[in-house]
């Protein structure tokens, strides 16, 4: 059995665990400051190749405002002889015109949150819980602005 053999089945359940939340939906789908006061998005797989991104990479940013979020897994690596460990990588990337919202945040701490509240401490990846392991600013270009967040899980080597 490949010591791999999981990602595939993994990156179904991150991108359907994205999918799940109509909050993190609602911020990437509508261009509105006031995203959260739309409808819920009925077919959320929508999203998928158009704002959220199962790999870590857009293909081509639009040239209208938009908001991403994408996902890798990153850094795998043996932690003794039985257990590997790596990381849940998700870069979160919106269009400086999308910053502000109505809600006193900005739309990428929005994403940010409910990545971490679907995923801080999460049991549905690996063995035990996924931990919170860094986040920060990234560069884009000068229309795009961005963060990444990680996450470490453990796994049976």
């Amino acid at each position: 059995m490949s010591r791999l053999e999981e990602l595939g089945k993994n990156r179904l359940i991150v991108l359907n665990h994205l999918l799940s939340s109509q909050k993190l939906c609602k911020s990437v789908w509508y261009e509105q400051s006031n995203y959260l006061d739309q409808p819920d998005i009925e077919d959320t797989s929508e999203l998928i190749n158009k704002n959220i991104f199962p790999f870590n990479h857009i293909p081509k940013l639009a040239d209208t405002a938009s908001s991403y979020v994408t996902f890798s897994f990153q850094d795998y690596r043996p932690a003794g002889t039985q257990f590997k460990s790596g990381l849940l990588h998700f870069q979160v990337l919106i269009h400086k015109d999308l910053l502000l919202t109505d809600y006193e945040i900005l739309r990428y701490d929005q994403i940010l949150a409910s990545i971490d509240e679907l995923f801080n401490e999460n049991t549905k990846l690996g063995i035990g819980k996924l931990e919170f392991y860094r986040m920060d600013e990234i560069f884009v270009n000068e229309k795009y602005v961005g963060f990444f967040i990680k996450y470490k899980l453990w796994d049976f080597n």
